[in-house]
């Protein structure tokens, strides 16, 4: 470009648009330092004629690039003059100590490989006194340059090229979660700087560039995924534009930030992903030119790779550094001869500190290390630098004091020292520790069963049930709690299974046989019935019992489509519960509700820990829900007839509903005489559930438990001070948990491993499942004691800086749905059974089960005729929420189900049957209206099933306070239950209008509402009513 002035004035700068790579370049506050040693001789007086000529030379020197007034691209302003050292000039040379040369350029002006040229050019200068001659061609100019790029992005083939990389550029999702992740494990922000540079030497670094950058960035995409557990990430990876040959002397900003994504599978070698990256990086290059567009600056996670030559004419090169703080986390790597400098920039780098960086740099050198040696290696099995110590606890004091007793002694101890003290309170009715031992043991003595038999019980009444579990102990055989609500098949099944010699229950099992000895029990509660005015001592006789013999069996959901069986020691359970006893969860003076349906672990705690400690157990009253009971237990003081709760246990979804039940009440903070614990497990704890116990409940000590059944109900636990960071807490006694990586290494602290479990928790195994148990009970390597074992759990966690797990998720499908775990093939088992279903998916989704189904060349099935089909086999917890069809199952590129990419449950969702009506009177659109809120569905039909919606208990308790809030209404919880449509449920709404209230607010909200134009029919989902975890 040539500028030219008149005499009489002033010169002016042109204006001209900016590459097209450069629409954010003025979020991108990095800025390279290349630093030359220079013969002693050079002066500084000579350095700035160099300086001038060169800029006169090239007009990106001259250039300033100047942001849009109204948020577009920025523009270039080219002036005909060198410009001052000042501010605004983006670029500077200097001549500091030591006989140096600084040179520095902000990304704006020169990349990496520009400041390269422009030292190039002064080297020159200084020694030839090299100008342009008049024979020699005037330098291509950037802006001439910015202009052709822009030309070429109208090609056909850039549009091609750019489709060709769309895939690579719409997905960073994962990326951010990645650095959420890092954020979290490594505490508090830091105000403290990144961890410095380090220098690597290793084995294919000194290949040709494009070789060492591809080891380089698969070596740094291996790093995210096993410290941020993606298994797909996407990094915005600096491509120079010079791979174009006539720009390869252009002096300007010619670097553009593309993105590259890689998928991880199990199977994967490093060597693995770095041939991937190799040839995406191969296919970019290629057509470099054609992907401005897709230009950003600002990626969550970024690479650079620079290679800077020993020397550059006379001088040598001493250092290029790259620094900045924009957005994301970027990893620049300098090479220089047989060396590779790695330093880690940008704002996310000074938020996580030294400390985190240093870790992340460490796992770098120590991958490209394995690169070069053992290229064969598979990802998860990577050593990723040193690791992190086990975290373990002695067994307790009880513990120890108790290591030789078992359940039945235990209680029967407590039972002859304290035989009138309450073992069972329900409602106005108790049980003293006498009248309980005396009830289980006259049962025990019909029971034909003994150690290590089991006896299955079938008691839908919570107190004979109790009885019936204490009896079984005393008889010396295990327990094996069953739903009598389960389907008939899957009740033949578990007992089947579990192989159970008796069976304990208020009616004979559907189809039981096999010659098991029925022992029926009356259905209903008998607590209280009798008085218990015996002054005699209770005498404990106790079975010879063994610590290791069996004391329960429960199921769990089975990934092959048959619940497993975990057989769980008396050894197990009093070590745990010697735990709870030290920790002050349990004890003399403890009342706690027992909300937790006995199928699940968490009733060990709620029914064993105050019955070995002389406490009560409070069941809930009969028709009460969970949420009523858990808010009145917490709000109620001690009185003359009975202490207030001093723990409270259930999982964080119905705690939040015990804390809206609270909040509505408009009490403000609940004072209290006693202290409580709350104890929530079995799904993630938040921040906001954190917070709202703190204001509601000042004082009580929050913990947050953790541990799956096959650990004895608690491998961890922790009080939470606060919701910034929640983590599973430290080991219970006798614990040891270790995070270790496919080889079953530990891992740095910080990257993601497998969580396993040992110590005095880990159970017996899988009956009966010799296969099963062998693959998830494995020899634990760290233990002295001979025999012991480890667990492997499936889920995913990283230590923060304090040591302790932080759960990032699950190496396996497996699910965790309302406090309930799930293997999704359970599901899909079931329904692949269904001869209209040809494929089928299970996963979850906002909190609900979800079924992807294919269907046949039929057409798919109606929601009810899977519904049916599922509630055949599978319990309610296990039944989809939703149904969605699908003409495929997606796929990644490894062959595997793609999850991310199944569709949303609201599209594709199978139709109910029948036909679509409006709500019709004023009390069905309120109806209506109350169910968008509460399920977030839009389109709502007077015949829709609630559960059909995706209803289920909790949500029908936000029904219920929501139509009380609009109407004033107060509607039973059962009778809601039972009145499944919008049109039952607006007839149960004005049958409870008992001032004439309600009839005024529906019609004047008919009134008032516009509804809009029923759309054309769209299928529907189907639910189901499922039982929590916490309804007992």
């Amino acid at each position: 470009m040539n500028t030219s002035t008149s005499a009489e004035s002033e010169p002016v700068a042109e204006t001209f648009r900016a590459g097209p790579h450069q629409h954010d370049v003025t979020q991108d506050d990095t800025v390279t330092t290349l630093v030359l040693d220079v013969p002693a001789s050079l002066s500084t007086a000579r350095l700035a004629d160099a300086v001038d000529v060169v800029a006169r030379r090239h007009e990106a020197l001259r250039t300033v690039l100047v942001p849009s007034p109204v948020g577009g691209p920025p523009t270039q302003r080219v002036f005909p003059e060198p410009l001052p050292e000042s501010a605004d000039r983006p670029w500077t040379v200097a001549l500091v100590a030591n006989g140096r040369v600084e040179l520095s350029a902000s990304a704006h002006a020169l990349d990496s490989e520009g400041l390269l040229l422009l030292a190039v050019e002064l080297e020159r200068e200084l020694r030839d006194g090299a100008g342009t001659g008049p024979d020699e061609d005037a330098p291509l100019q950037y802006v001439d340059v910015a202009g052709w790029l822009h030309d070429v992005l109208d090609d056909p083939d850039a549009a091609r090229a750019r489709a060709g990389q769309e895939a690579a550029h719409s997905g960073f999702d994962e990326a951010r979660e990645v650095l959420a992740g890092l954020r979290s494990s490594g505490g508090a922000p830091s105000a403290a700087p990144a961890a410095g540079p380090q220098t690597v030497r290793s084995v294919g670094l000194t290949g040709p560039e494009t070789e060492t950058e591809a080891l380089l960035l698969a070596g740094w995409l291996v790093v995210l995924h096993r410290f941020g557990g993606a298994q797909a990430l996407t990094a915005r990876v600096r491509t120079g534009l010079r791979e174009v040959p006539q720009l390869r002397d252009v002096m300007g900003p010619l670097s553009i930030w593309l993105g590259l994504r890689h998928e991880f599978d199990a199977d994967q070698t490093l060597m693995d992903v770095v041939d991937t990256v190799r040839a995406a990086r191969a296919a970019q290059r290629e057509n470099a030119e054609l992907l401005g567009g897709l230009s950003e600056v600002t990626g969550p996670v970024g690479f650079s790779f620079a290679h800077v030559p020993e020397r550059v004419g006379d001088w040598s090169v001493a250092a290029l550094t790259a620094r900045g703080t924009g957005p994301g986390l970027r990893l620049a790597a300098v090479r220089r001869g047989d060396s590779v400098e790695l330093r880690l920039d940008g704002a996310e780098a000074v938020g996580l500190g030294a400390e985190t960086t240093g870790r992340l740099l460490d796992a770098m050198a120590a991958v490209l290390e394995q690169i070069g040696r053992v290229p064969r290696t598979r990802i998860g099995r990577v050593v990723l630098g040193t690791p992190a110590s086990p975290s373990g606890a002695p067994a307790t004091p009880t513990a120890v004091d108790w290591q030789d007793a078992t359940l039945p002694g235990l209680i029967g101890r407590v039972a002859a020292r304290t035989p009138h003290a309450i073992a069972l309170r329900r409602g106005n009715s108790e049980l003293t520790y006498r009248r309980l031992l005396t009830d289980a043991d006259r049962l025990a003595a019909l029971l034909d069963a003994g150690p290590e038999d089991v006896v299955a019980i079938l008691v839908p009444d919570p107190v004979a049930r109790l009885v019936a579990q204490l009896a079984v102990v005393r008889a010396g055989a295990a327990y094996l709690i069953v739903d009598p609500d389960d389907p008939a098949e899957r009740i033949a099944s578990l007992l089947d299974e579990a192989s159970a010699r008796v069976c304990v229950a208020t009616a004979p099992p559907p189809g039981d046989g096999g010659g098991r000895q029925l022992v029926l029990v009356p259905p209903g509660d008998s607590a209280g019935d009798e008085p218990d005015d015996d002054p005699s001592p209770v005498v404990d006789a106790s079975p010879a019992l063994s610590p290791d013999h069996l004391a329960y069996v429960l199921f769990t959901s089975g990934s092959t489509g048959r619940p497993k069986p975990v057989a769980v020691t008396h050894r197990n359970v009093v070590n745990y519960l010697g735990w709870l006893a030290d920790t002050g969860l349990v004890g003399p003076d403890t009342v706690l509700p027992a909300t937790a349906a006995p199928i699940f672990d968490a009733a060990v705690k709620q029914l064993w820990g105050p019955l070995v400690t002389g406490g009560t157990v409070m069941l809930p009253p009969a028709d009460e829900r969970p949420a009523e009971t858990l808010a009145a237990a917490v709000s109620a003081p001690d009185t003359a007839a009975g202490p207030g709760v001093t723990s409270v246990n259930t999982v964080p979804r119905l705690w939040d509903e015990t804390l809206r039940t609270l909040e509505s009440a408009d009490a403000g903070p609940l004072p209290r005489e006693r202290s409580l614990d709350v104890l929530l497990g079995g799904e993630a704890l938040t921040a906001d559930l954190v917070e709202r116990t703190r204001r509601i409940l000042p004082g009580a000590r929050l913990w947050n438990l953790y541990g799956p059944s096959e650990t004895t109900a608690n491998a961890a636990a922790g009080v939470v001070t606060d919701g910034k960071r929640i983590s599973l807490g430290g080991p219970v006694g006798a614990t040891t948990l270790h995070v270790l990586d496919e080889a079953m290494a530990p891992v740095p602290p910080g990257a993601i491993g497998e969580l396993y479990i040992g110590g005095a928790g880990v159970a017996r195994g899988y009956p009966g499942r010799g296969g099963l148990t062998a693959e998830r009970f494995v020899p634990d390597p760290f233990s002295r004691t001979p025999g012991a074992r480890l667990y492997r759990t499936g889920d995913l966690v990283r230590s923060g800086t304090d040591g302790l797990p932080e759960f990032r998720g699950r190496g396996d499908s497996q699910l965790k749905v309302r406090g309930h775990r799930i293997e999704p093939g359970e599901i899909e088992a079931v329904l692949l059974r269904h001869p209209a279903v040809t494929a089928v998916v299970a996963d979850a989704r906002d909190g609900r089960l979800v079924a992807w189904v294919v269907p046949g060349p039929d057409g798919p099935p109606t929601v009810e005729q899977l519904r049916e089909h599922c509630s055949a086999t599978l319990p309610s917890y296990l039944v989809p929420a939703y149904f969605v069809a699908l003409d495929r199952v997606p796929l990644t590129a490894h062959g595997k189900t793609d999850r991310r990419a199944l569709p949303d449950p609201e599209d594709g969702r199978l139709e109910q049957g029948g036909r679509f009506v409006a709500p019709r009177t004023p009390a069905e659109m309120v109806v209506a209206e109350i169910w968008r809120t509460v399920l977030g569905v839009a389109r709502i039909g007077a015949h829709d099933s609630f559960f059909a919606l995706g209803g289920d208990s909790i949500r029908a308790m936000h029904t219920v306070a929501r139509a009380r809030e609009l109407t004033g209404a107060e509607l039973p919880l059962r009778d809601l239950l039972s009145s499944p449509t919008v049109a039952d449920q607006a007839r149960l709404l004005l049958e409870h209008d008992q001032d004439g209230s309600v009839t005024e607010f529906v019609e004047v909200f008919a009134a008032l509402d516009d509804p809009p134009d029923a759309p054309d029919p769209t299928p529907v989902a189907g639910s189901h009513d499922d039982a929590s975890e916490e309804q007992s």
